[in-house]
């Protein structure tokens, strides 16, 4: 099982992305954060730790660039994909220096999301 954490201030595209992982096999979405803070406190908390976290870039409080960068100091194990409209090559490369271990489109297709996931889950990274 393929343990998640989805981290987006939009709580619809949070839901839908729940929805879409509940239909694949061996996926568990274990907690969900509206920002990088919350997500911090989450794990600061000692709570169950994610295989794989989907994280937002633009988000209120805490946004994702901020989130990697102390994901990468506090939790280095922690693989994230992280979810953007942003569809710059430098801007992706500034992302996997901050400690991405993958990058998708907001629309990307619902196969594309899976094979991340799973990429990042099992080999560490996927581009």
């Amino acid at each position: 099982m393929i343990k998640v954490i989805l981290t987006d201030d939009h709580k619809l595209f949070r839901s839908g992305i729940k929805s879409l992982l509940q239909t694949l096999d061996d996926f568990q979405v274990i907690a969900e954060a509206g920002n990088g803070q919350e997500l911090l406190n989450y794990l600061a908390q000692g709570n169950e730790s994610p295989d794989v976290i989907l994280l937002d870039l633009e988000m209120p409080v805490m946004d994702g660039m901020e989130t990697l960068k102390n994901l990468k100091t506090q939790y280095p194990e922690v693989k994230c994909v992280v979810l953007s409209m942003h569809d710059d090559e430098k801007f992706i490369i500034h992302m996997m220096e901050l400690g991405a271990r993958g990058y998708l489109l907001k629309n990307a297709e619902p196969e594309d999301i899976d094979q991340a996931i799973r990429s990042v889950a099992q080999t560490g990274y996927h581009f």
